[in-house]
């Protein structure tokens, strides 16, 4: 038996990873834990950023660090990358791929030229979707970048199962460890995922480049490129040890599809980390907030607006949003894996719960700024979907005085599920396509009946396990 197959062996064998490998890690640097206390409710987005990543804030971020297009296009291939960064990388290797040292940091497979946005009520969108109806802009990415640190201290880690993730990554004379990471967004956890393994090749791709990057922050081993998970992964076969995707749902046309897709990306014994926030907030007994009508039992502007946000999406046809509902069937379903695994984790909204550490403090309090910043980026969804620019007014108002003035208790709920491809061939999807809008299941139910356990924890059969700060 190899090296590798024994140090496998001794990582699975029969056992299945346990709630001791995916738990919060506590190796984390003393250096990144000084975030510091963010007690006041009216502390702002650009100052979240500017304290985490001093050197990268956008008060310090000038005009000459957005990436600017090409003048020109020539014959070949040409990202608007390359005149700005282009530098000797260690050989990016994989078995069906193989790129030159000199190279940019940045490029399109999709596109010659810059990647085209649109404008909606004063937000910028990519152009490349229909279904993402988020904006892509610096604000955007700003608040990215605190929904990451929202993850990463509520985890101590980058990622779940500390363990196996460090093990897979490990230094190999046999190949270069590699990372993919799907819709990256402001790109800052394949930044910190290459910083954490400088001997591991880390890519991350989205429909837009992470716009709040300068280029002296993005490392040597670390690669952003302008793609569409949408679109075949084949170019990338066996080229990863770990694939990461957080929060991608509503731009996925069929999630389904795109695991088996993934699956010929991850070497064998490989992992697939998935992670979401669902629009369904729940009490701190675990019931959700029902929807209902202002002055009636359980009202929150809160869950109003992100019922209406939810279904904003079911209306434009994008029942993408309901995927991770279906993540832990459609992997055990797929021969591709095993050893499947569900955590569900519940955040307070708001430092209102008791007895919090100084960094749970922080959590909290960065969950309940963080949504009042999203708020904003859903009103061109609801414009579209027909609402007035007083009915949104009056729903964000509500919602913020809620989480503002802590007068309900609410907790967001994580969700992340995980799961090891197998040391074998690789499998096509031969089950039909099942449309999600005739699912049974939804993150959101109108109404949620009153008392009941939240319909995210009954509809996938399991006790959530609830976060204990």
């Amino acid at each position: 038996m190899s090296q590798a197959k024994s140090s496998y062996a001794a990582f699975s064998g029969d056992e299945r990873m346990d709630e001791s490998d995916v738990g919060r890690s506590e190796d984390m640097s003393d250096a990144a834990m000084e975030v510091g206390s963010v007690a006041d409710s009216e502390m702002s987005s650009r100052q979240t950023v500017s304290t985490l990543y001093p050197h990268d804030s956008i008060s310090q971020r000038g005009a000459q660090n957005r990436y600017p297009a090409p003048q020109s296009v020539g014959g070949q291939l040409q990202t608007y990358m390359a005149s700005i960064r282009t530098t000797i990388n260690p050989w990016y290797v994989c078995e069906h791929r193989q790129w030159p040292r000199q190279r940019a940091h940045l490029e399109h497979r999709t596109s010659p030229v810059r990647p085209q946005f649109k404008t909606l009520y004063g937000r910028e969108f990519t152009s490349q979707s229909e279904n993402y109806m988020l904006p892509a802009d610096d604000k955007e990415h700003s608040r990215l970048d605190l929904q990451h640190n929202i993850v990463k201290f509520h985890l101590r880690s980058l990622y779940p199962y500390p363990r196996w993730v460090e093990w897979l990554l490990r230094p190999s004379q046999e190949r270069n460890p590699a990372v993919l990471d799907i819709g990256t967004g402001s790109g800052r956890w394949p930044v910190e995922m290459a910083l954490q393994f400088p001997h591991a090749e880390v890519l991350g791709i989205d429909l837009v480049p992470p716009v709040l990057l300068t280029i002296d922050t993005i490392p040597s081993n670390c690669r952003f490129e302008v793609d569409d998970a949408n679109l075949s992964m084949l170019h990338h076969k066996d080229c990863f040890d770990v694939v990461h995707a957080r929060s991608i749902d509503q731009g996925i046309n069929d999630f389904n599809g795109l695991l088996y897709e993934v699956a010929q990306t991850i070497r064998p014994h490989g992992i697939l980390i998935l992670c979401v926030g669902d629009p369904q907030f729940v009490t701190e007994d675990l019931v959700p907030f029902p929807v209902t009508k202002p002055g009636e039992e359980g009202f929150t502007w809160l869950q109003k607006l992100l019922y209406h946000v939810y279904k904003a999406f079911h209306h434009r046809g994008n029942y993408g949003v309901d995927a991770s509902l279906h993540w832990k069937g459609w992997l055990q379903g797929n021969p591709n894996y095993e050893n499947v695994q569900v955590f569900d984790y519940y955040i307070p909204a708001g430092p209102w719960k008791q007895d919090l550490n100084e960094t749970d403090v922080w959590v909290a309090e960065a969950v309940r700024m963080n949504m009042v910043h999203v708020f904003g980026a859903f009103t061109p969804l609801l414009l579209t979907d027909g609402f007035s620019p007083e009915d949104i007014d009056v729903m964000v108002k509500g919602a913020t005085a809620e989480l503002r003035d802590q007068t309900i208790h609410a907790m967001m709920h994580w969700r992340y599920v995980t799961a090891i491809r197998r040391n074998a061939p690789w499998h096509e999807r031969l089950e039909e396509i099942e449309p999600l809008h005739r699912a049974s299941d939804t993150l959101i139910v109108n109404p949620s009946p009153p008392g009941t356990k939240s319909a995210v924890a009954q509809s996938v059969g399991f006790s959530p396990r609830t976060w204990t700060g």
